[in-house]
């Protein structure tokens, strides 16, 4: 069973891509209150606003103490950059 991780220690999490820079940091999460489960992170990007990213298209990555994306997660960002 996965451990549960308050809130207060995901907001502010680094999020990065899969050659390990960073692009932005988790500033909201957005649970699926029926589900009981977090379904969207809203992540911060420098200069650029920010991007509503579906919780699946993340990975937790310990040793950096935040999130990976995945393949799709970098496609939504690239989508929305342009």
């Amino acid at each position: 069973m996965d451990q549960a991780t308050p809130t207060a220690n995901l907001l502010g999490a680094g999020v990065y891509d899969a050659r390990g820079s960073e692009v932005g940091v988790i500033s909201e999460l957005q649970i699926d209150p029926a589900a009981g489960i977090v379904r969207f992170a809203r992540i911060t990007l420098p200069q650029r606003g920010t991007v509503l990213m579906p919780w699946a298209a993340m990975f937790r990555v310990k040793h950096r103490q935040g999130f990976v994306l995945t393949a799709r997660g970098e496609q939504l960002l690239r989508e929305n950059r342009e």
